[in-house]
């Protein structure tokens, strides 16, 4: 069941680039190019933003002043699920060893818990957690070709050859989504309600609003690149309806 769901709108305010690969041959010496759909349209990638989404969650556990109550709930909820799994596996008379084993996993979990695990628990499938939608672009009426920008960058090279020390300069061409094209995708809450009362749910909620919002500071960055400006964008979170699926 799906509890709740946030819609992500993203603008751009640089340049922006996340690895993919061309569509089709182009000419003009371009080599790293951002991930665009069949149609040739950027999107960003759900991996993209939830795995920066993420990042920031987790530099925020410590301070975080309901990273600690998320972290106990997940604890006591993976409890729950443990005595139910081992009454399970005694019912049907599982062996003592798969069911040691069985128990060496959740503990090994619920010693860790943290509020990282909305985004998933290694080994666990169907946990509560964060769904991320791909963001798409908005207007989808544009000329593609109005949509990126044609940036090269140098990196520098240095290579050793009888003792000498050679540096070079290695021209990189990059074809990435311009500065304010906007994005909209969707951030689904999934059976959160199992993790214990409604104040869990809205100390989740404030969690997600408040690292979505870190983004609008510019430290954080989507895609790749950051060290050469690419990737800042400005993120507006809006909550809709509850829907069940």
């Amino acid at each position: 069941m799906t509890d709740h769901k946030l819609s992500v709108h993203v603008t751009t305010q640089s340049n922006l680039f996340i690895g993919g690969s061309p569509t089709t041959f182009e000419i003009g010496g371009v080599d790293q190019f951002t991930v665009t759909d069949a149609e040739g349209m950027p999107y960003i990638p759900a991996s993209s933003f939830k795995g920066t989404l993420r990042h920031i969650v987790r530099e925020m556990l410590a301070s975080y002043e309901f990273s600690r109550m998320i972290a106990q709930a997940y604890q006591q909820y993976l409890e729950r699920l443990r005595d139910i799994n081992s009454l399970e596996c005694k019912k049907y008379d599982i062996e003592q060893e798969r069911i040691e084993r069985m128990q060496k996993r959740y503990e090994k979990v619920i010693q860790q818990a943290s509020a990282e695990y909305l985004f998933g628990i290694e080994g666990f499938n169907d946990t509560p957690k964060l769904l991320f939608n791909d963001l798409l672009l908005v207007d989808k009426s544009v000329d593609p070709a109005g949509l990126f920008s044609i940036d090269s960058k140098n990196s520098i090279e240095t290579t050793t050859e009888k003792d000498v020390h050679i540096v070079a300069a290695n021209p990189r061409t990059y074809r990435t989504v311009r500065p304010g094209v906007r994005f909209q995708g969707e951030v689904l809450f999934y059976d959160f309600a199992t993790l214990g009362d409604s104040s869990i749910e809205s100390c989740i909620q404030r969690l997600i609003k408040d690292a979505m919002e870190k983004f609008n500071s510019g430290m954080y960055r989507l895609g790749n690149s950051g060290s050469r400006g690419y990737g800042r964008v400005k993120v507006q979170c809006i909550e809709e309806d509850s829907v069940n699926g």
